[in-house]
């Protein structure tokens, strides 16, 4: 009886070859990815005080001791100035800032809710807010969104002409109120706002197809077209 004779190894120049092959595709997947994004606008110009305290990685030291397990601190509120915050310092020290008079600024994101109590609201005042603008528009990675939640007054509807969104920046609201750890509605970590201003306008945030991305797109559905006709060819050759 004959042993049958198995297949050849792979050469290994060509298993070599086959593997830069594809890690030659593979980068040029990237680069084409890289290249296709939206330009980079440079942020250096702005600076580093103004981002200091938006960027969630910031380390924040809390001005207050943290009371003890069980017990809430009851701050003398009277007569004191309001304290002007981010979200930041009002989720990393919410036992320092409940109860207190705060001026928080932001962009208004979501929706506005209409309630008998007043309207919620979520303002954003991470650094894509108002400094660094929509992710689209840059590649500046600083950590997620962030913001409060705001119960405004009935009037301040009125103030609100563009609400940030997907293809939409929002205006920015600055509010006076007073922070709230847990409220009496149970809601967690809000501002109950006496009164709000309008500090900046938003505006529709375009985003049209870049040119180079048609042009990619065309190119990606001929080499596909090209591949499908080989494929189709050989088959039926065989």
């Amino acid at each position: 009886m004959s042993t049958p004779v198995g297949r050849r190894p792979i050469p290994r120049r060509r298993v070599a070859a086959a593997a830069l092959g594809l890690a030659a595709f593979l980068a040029a997947v990237v680069a084409a990815g890289e290249a296709l994004r939206h330009p980079h606008t440079p942020v250096s110009d702005i600076p580093e005080a103004q981002l200091a305290g938006a960027d969630p990685r910031d380390e924040l030291v809390c001005p207050d001791p943290q009371p003890r397990e069980g017990q809430r601190r009851t701050p003398d509120i009277e007569g004191t100035a309001p304290v002007r915050v981010t979200s930041n310092d009002l989720f990393d020290c919410p036992e320092a800032y409940d109860g207190r008079r705060v001026v928080y600024r932001g962009e208004v994101v979501g929706a506005l809710l209409e309630r008998a109590v007043g309207v919620w609201s979520q303002l954003n005042d991470d650094v894509y807010a108002e400094l660094l603008g929509p992710l689209p528009a840059h590649r500046d990675y600083r950590g997620g969104n962030a913001g409060v939640g705001v119960l405004l007054p009935h009037g301040a509807v009125d103030l609100v002409s563009f609400i940030g969104g997907p293809q939409t920046r929002g205006d920015v609201l600055e509010v006076v109120g007073t922070f709230h750890r847990v409220d009496p509605t149970g809601e967690v970590a809000v501002i109950h706002a006496d009164g709000a201003q309008r500090m900046a306008d938003g505006e529709p945030f375009p985003d049209p197809p870049l040119a180079d991305r048609r042009l990619a797109a065309w190119l990606a559905v001929i080499v596909a077209l090209a591949l499908v006709t080989i494929e189709r060819v050989v088959a039926l050759r065989r």
